[in-house]
């Protein structure tokens, strides 16, 4: 199961020590999202993670979704 960009950054800003924490933690917090744009890339989000295995969840990659100050630098 692939990922877009939107999804990832996503995922960096919620609990992604694993698949079922970043489940829960973005349908805890989707109550109070009032971007509709944003509530449907968490949606979309859900619904891919509740489809991935564990194993696929692990071999994520969130480090190189870490965001570059307006230097370009880390």
């Amino acid at each position: 199961m692939r990922l877009n960009v939107e999804e990832m950054n996503l995922l960096y800003i919620f609990d992604n020590s694993s698949r079922k924490a970043a489940v829960q933690d973005i349908l805890d917090r989707f109550p109070f999202l009032e971007n509709e744009e944003l509530k449907e890339i968490c949606q979309q989000t859900v619904k891919k993670l509740e489809n991935m295995t564990d194993e696929e969840f692990a071999a994520i990659d969130f480090e190189g979704y870490v965001e570059e100050d307006f230097d370009g630098e880390m």
